[in-house]
């Protein structure tokens, strides 16, 4: 039957069509290695055409399909049984750069390190980037795309000018805000779930030549929230991330289990850039910042910054915990519960369980983003938690529960899920997260992809 599939599939595009063992192994399991679904069939057409006349067969055939970039999901997201895993890395092509304009035409499968090497030569930027760079615009667009200047522009989907989406009918749509605004809404933030992206066209900014960054290290939750919100007000930084470390210090008793228990520490790295040589004066520019310890600065150029963390990504592909399941759970928090549950939720987390992974604190403001499904609370400032566990398989169901019951708690902390990583809802969890959103996501679904062929198993609409 694969044998045959590939071969119908094959004649209709001039893409890959792959149904080797090898091949549909690789793309039975995901980042969070939480699960496996093995496909029919992979492919990896090269135009939109070609994606519309997979979804044309597949509608007709009433297959399943996943939309699959770098697989950087944790709980099956780009996965499928018995159907077709369309990858989007052959589309992987920089159509323009409009140096004039100051935007990027680009295929959904380019990778955004890519693009900022090729831009990196004209002064120019996108004007949010992920953390990593190794994952398709396609994919982030479809998840809303967080990164370190998210407080000044919002998410990577809201610095988007035009989609072009293939709907699960195989009809091809270019939408705007100004045009097909309905389709545009639903397929930023939408999770694969209403059409496949193939191509967008991002706004750029004019970047400075270097970055200084500032690497402040605090002892008290209160005291980092205070300062990064200092910061995000004035503007005096461009970037701002920081982290919850962990130092083990001993064992305690914990609902009738003895578990390993550590104190909290809080770095938090800001960055300004600046040209011609002028870095900012220390001084100056921490002024009225109260941190623990000043650990260090350091001046990089816009490329090294952009790529600050490859050296981590390395280290971590060259131990175990690129292998490890990665059940990451990240949220959403109103400012003024950002404490309670972020103490909480470490009060409770014996460090072990993180194995190789780190808990994200991603300081932002509330005003930035515009995205219809990108579910957050209001107010003027909110706070990204993130814990992001690195486990050995025969160890991770006793995180699951707790990650589980953390995710719980958002709810009353009046927050909500990012929902890249390890997600466990049920219908009624579905419906509580996208709240009045709820009606448009289903109705959208029943219009865009009547049969629920796209990326099926994940939104419970039922």
């Amino acid at each position: 039957m694969s044998q045959s599939l590939a071969a119908e599939l094959q004649s209709l595009i001039q893409g890959e069509v792959h149904s080797t063992k090898e091949a549909l192994t690789e793309v039975s399991t995901d980042f969070g290695r939480l699960m496996e679904k093995r496909p029919k069939v992979l492919v990896k057409p090269q135009t939109s055409e070609e994606v519309a006349s997979i979804l044309e067969y597949a509608y007709e055939h009433d297959l399943p399909v996943s939309t699959r970039g770098e697989a950087h999901s944790q709980t099956g997201q780009s996965l499928v049984e018995d159907g077709i895993v369309l990858s989007s890395r052959g589309m992987n092509k920089i159509l323009k750069i409009d140096e004039a304009d100051m935007t990027a035409d680009v295929q959904a499968g380019v990778v955004w390190g890519d693009l900022v090497k090729e831009l990196d030569p004209l002064g120019l930027v996108p004007r949010v980037l992920t953390n990593n760079l190794g994952v398709t615009i396609g994919g982030t667009l479809s998840m809303a795309g967080l990164g370190v200047a998210s407080f000044r522009y919002g998410a990577q989907g809201d610095n988007v000018l035009e989609l072009e989406v293939v709907t699960a009918t195989g009809e091809i749509v270019v939408c705007s805000p100004e045009e097909n605004s309905e389709l545009f809404d639903l397929a930023r933030s939408g999770l694969g779930q209403f059409g496949v992206i193939t191509r967008a066209k991002i706004p750029l900014r004019k970047r400075a030549d270097e970055n200084r960054t500032y690497i402040l290290l605090y002892d008290d939750l209160r005291n980092v929230m205070t300062d990064a919100k200092r910061v995000m007000a004035d503007g005096r930084f461009d970037f701002i991330e920081s982290w919850c470390t962990p130092l083990p210090v001993g064992l305690k008793t914990d609902e009738g289990r003895r578990r390993v228990f550590g104190e909290w520490f809080f770095p938090l790295h800001v960055t300004k850039e600046f040209v011609d040589g002028k870095a900012p004066r220390d001084e100056e520019i921490l002024e009225g910042l109260s941190p623990y310890r000043k650990c260090h600065a350091e001046n990089r150029t816009a490329l090294e910054f952009a790529f600050r963390l490859e050296p981590v990504f390395e280290l971590w592909k060259r131990g175990p915990y690129w292998g490890a399941t990665h059940p990451w759970m990240e949220v959403v928090l109103p400012w003024d519960m950002t404490f309670f549950y972020v103490d909480t939720v470490l009060k409770k987390l014996p460090p072990p369980m993180l194995g190789g992974g780190h808990i994200l604190l991603w300081p932002c403001t509330g005003t930035t983003s515009n995205i219809p499904l990108f579910m957050r609370p209001k107010g003027e400032f909110l706070m990204g938690f993130g814990i992001l566990p690195g486990v050995p398989k025969e160890y991770v169901e006793p995180v699951l529960e707790a990650l589980d019951k953390a995710s719980d708690a958002v709810n009353m902390a009046n927050g909500k899920r990012y929902l890249s990583g390890y997600v466990n809802f049920t219908h009624e969890k579905w419906k509580q997260h996208f709240g009045e959103k709820w009606e448009a996501v289903s109705a959208g679904k029943k219009k865009y992809d009547p049969k629920g062929l796209l990326n099926p198993g994940f939104i419970l609409y039922e």
